[in-house]
């Protein structure tokens, strides 16, 4: 795998996370592995299967309002000729009542993007929280997504 073929996959994984931060989730719906695997907070337990992760998806999506993303650290491995592992602190942000931002969530991601047909699909995505023992982390979380998705 050439680092342009990596540099492409990242660009793709930022421009579905953009989609998702904009409101359209459907990017990362549509660029699952049918055998993906997910670990998420907001999920009882890892989620197997690209249909059982896009219902996770259905289930805790909502618009927090996030005005920027921010990705830090990036690292590209490359596990075998169709294989790549991203891993990135990722950063999200929130106006303030002042007229600029403010940090939101910050993420620790790592995620497995495997070529197939010529396309990239995610074959696992883990995700936690960076700041997971700030008592505010939590309670933002809870607010950002639906309510009733938290847990389940």
């Amino acid at each position: 795998m050439t680092p342009e073929e990596v540099a492409t996959l990242v660009e793709f994984e930022k421009s579905i996370q953009w989609r998702w931060t904009s409101g359209d989730p459907t990017g990362y719906m549509d660029a699952l592995a049918e055998d993906v695997t997910y670990v998420d907070p907001l999920a009882e337990r890892f989620v197997v299967g690209r249909e059982a992760v896009r219902a996770h998806f259905k289930r805790i999506y909502a618009d927090a309002g996030l005005s920027r993303q921010e990705y830090l650290d990036e690292t590209a491995r490359v596990i075998s000729d169709d294989e790549v592992l991203l891993v990135f602190t990722f950063n999200t942000y929130q106006p303030d009542d002042d007229g600029g931002e403010k940090l939101f969530l910050s993420w620790n991601m790592s995620l497995i993007f495997r070529k197939t047909d010529g396309e990239w699909l995610m074959s696992h995505g883990h995700l936690s929280l960076r700041n997971a023992w700030d008592p505010d982390s939590i309670p933002k979380l809870r607010k950002s997504w639906k309510r009733t998705s938290v847990g389940k």
